[in-house]
């Protein structure tokens, strides 16, 4: 009997609306995958499931060196084992190279290529690829000499590998964006610890010279009461004082979960000036700082806090490598807007200033212009972990510059509800 045509072109209809359906599915799954693992994982079980190829494996390209690393297996308990590592000479990958986008088991294995496929038990290898770039390999089995794909099963499982690779190159730029900000983050912390190393130095200099009078002086003059009182009340309060400085500098260096708590910003503004105040002198850079007095106490992680202001004042000085001019911090209780109010915090230097064209990425990941305005040595996240900090504060970090006259950052943070925190005004 023979089909009408319009009953053709339902059944042809039908089965374009189920391949649609399947690719649609088969992205929404990938795309709410959470990292690489998690991806490599729903891949592999949603090309099996479409194949109706049971066990399997996928390995993804290593971000330095030529190999492949396994990511996620399917029903191999039984058997040895799929390689760890798939090196780029291997047979399979090598079969890939030449950009056909899929193997299929060869029997007898007359090649290099169809004895891996033999080994492995693979009765299908996938590409995943981005254009040229070969991110991974996912192969599918069992082999079946009595069950082969036919052509439009081979096209969906081809359709379905080029979502992958696309979807997997998204990923491993994710991952490798992460492993970068990671390292140039530590960059910047090491940069500001090399700073506040010199502060720290100068910091407790006049200290340790009290200490070492008094430690000298004690056994010649151990018999006067008012000198032992008066020495000893202050070498214990000098060494307190290191104390509070190494406890700043340590917890600086040692990045912790954020921990809000009540913060005196004025106290904070001057904590940080005594780790550059040294550094601004070599240069002749003079810190001013005009304090708003009585403002409210602010829910805040002091440490990463602390790192912003730092991060800004470093940058001041940064943008002022001829010295000669003044770097001016400023706190200000700002009007109420609706039901918060806001607490700023201005950094303005006198410096070579940032031209229109960079102010509008000057927030964006490993952007910087220092190779070119200053004598610092930036990694280009400073600002970019600054700015995430005051967001995740529920504030805002701003800046305003002209070229030649310097720049200003404005950091309003919110000030908590008293009834709902407790916090106060400082007195």
């Amino acid at each position: 009997m023979t089909l009408h045509p319009s009953s053709r072109q339902i059944s042809i209809h039908q089965g374009s609306v189920e391949i649609l359906r399947i690719i649609s599915e088969f992205s929404e799954a990938v795309g709410g995958a959470t990292d690489v693992s998690h991806l490599g994982h729903v891949l592999l079980t949603n090309l099996s499931h479409q194949t109706h190829l049971p066990q399997g494996g996928l390995w993804i390209r290593e971000p330095e060196g030529d190999h492949y690393r396994l990511i996620a297996s399917l029903r191999q308990e039984h058997r040895a084992g799929l390689p760890l590592v798939l090196p780029g000479e291997h047979p399979l990958i090598h079969g890939l190279s030449d950009k056909p986008s899929l193997l299929r088991s060869d029997h007898p294995p007359t090649s290099a290529t169809g004895r891996a496929m033999l080994v492995t038990d693979t009765a299908l290898c996938l590409a995943l690829r981005n254009k040229a770039r070969l991110l991974g390999v996912c192969t599918l089995g069992p082999i079946d000499q009595n069950r082969s794909l036919d052509e439009h099963q081979r096209a969906l499982a081809e359709t379905l590998a080029r979502i992958a690779g696309t979807t997997l190159d998204h990923y491993l730029a994710q991952d490798d964006l992460r492993r970068s900000s990671t390292l140039m983050r530590r960059t910047d912390r090491l940069r500001s610890l090399e700073i506040m190393a010199g502060g720290f130095a100068h910091e407790i200099r006049n200290p340790l010279t009290s200490i070492k009078t008094f430690v000298q002086l004690a056994p010649q003059r151990q018999q006067d009461p008012v000198f032992i009182k008066e020495f000893s009340a202050l070498a214990l309060e000098d060494i307190h004082r290191i104390e509070r400085l190494l406890h700043e500098i340590l917890d600086y260096a040692s990045y912790m979960t954020p921990q809000p708590s009540e913060v005196d910003l004025n106290e904070l503004v001057t904590s940080c000036i005594g780790f550059v105040s040294s550094t601004a002198s070599r240069r002749d850079i003079e810190l001013q700082t005009l304090l708003a007095p009585e403002l409210p106490l602010l829910l805040l992680d002091r440490q990463q806090i602390k790192q912003v202001l730092l991060n800004l004042l470093l940058n001041a000085l940064d943008a002022m490598p001829s010295g000669n001019g003044a770097i001016r911090l400023h706190t200000r209780l700002l009007p109420r807007t609706g039901r918060t109010s806001w607490v700023q915090l201005q950094v303005e230097d006198e410096g070579c200033g940032i031209a229109l064209e960079h102010l509008e990425h000057i927030f964006d990941p490993f952007f910087t212009t220092k190779h070119s305005n200053s004598a610092g040595d930036g990694a280009g996240l400073g600002l970019t972990t600054a700015h995430q900090i005051v967001r995740e504060h529920g504030g805002t970090l701003s800046v305003e510059s002209q070229v030649g006259a310097g720049s200003t950052f404005s950091v309003n943070l919110p000030v908590p509800d008293r009834g709902a925190t407790g916090a106060g005004v400082r007195e």
